[in-house]
């Protein structure tokens, strides 16, 4: 009785091994899937330079478009400069306002979605700022598009410098640099 119940596992065994060896090659007979639009790489962001401010810390969010993400602990406020060279983003050890009215902030990808009651007016006919809060933290990351201005053959020309100005609350401008570099996929 035992040799039979042995020679059923033994069979069981084997006939399961054989499925399991055949099974990659059953699926690798059909091909990958197809997909469209793969990109040829993707962006890497770094930062070569920081302004020496005393509680200002910035780090790259590394993802398919890179992003930043500025943390202050400072004691004056810091206005961060959008790509128009307006005021975009105010920081405070304790708060983050947005203008509202900045091209940057209108043109962000990943903007969060604000109150109705928070946008006061959103635009000013003056052109002056329209400070809305964003966050009681002192740190706010966004998908800066000076992070991401390597695009289709631009990559070839090797790496490109970004800037980001930060005025302090002195009115002195200083800048968060670094540099972009493509990466191909493998």
């Amino acid at each position: 009785m035992k040799s039979e119940h042995t020679g059923t596992t033994l069979t069981t065994l084997i006939l399961s091994c054989l499925v399991l060896l055949s099974a990659p090659g059953l699926a690798g007979a059909h091909g990958a899937p197809e997909v469209d639009e793969v990109p040829e790489g993707f962006i890497k962001a770094s930062i070569t330079s920081q302004p020496a401010i005393q509680g200002l810390n910035a780090l790259i969010l590394d993802a398919p478009r890179p992003g930043i993400m500025l943390r202050y602990e400072g004691d004056d406020r810091l206005t961060v400069l959008g790509t128009e060279g307006e005021q975009f983003l105010r920081f405070t050890r304790d708060a983050i306002e947005v203008n509202v009215a900045s091209p940057s902030w209108k043109g962000l990808p990943n903007a969060p979605k604000l109150a109705e009651t928070e946008v006061v007016q959103p635009d000013h006919p003056s052109g002056q700022p329209s400070w809305v809060t964003l966050s009681r933290s002192g740190s706010f990351g966004w998908l800066d598009p000076r992070l991401n201005e390597l695009h289709a053959g631009d990559h070839q020309k090797g790496p490109r410098a970004w800037s980001i100005a930060i005025e302090t609350a002195e009115g002195r401008t200083d800048h968060i640099s670094g540099e972009l570099t493509f990466h191909p996929i493998p």
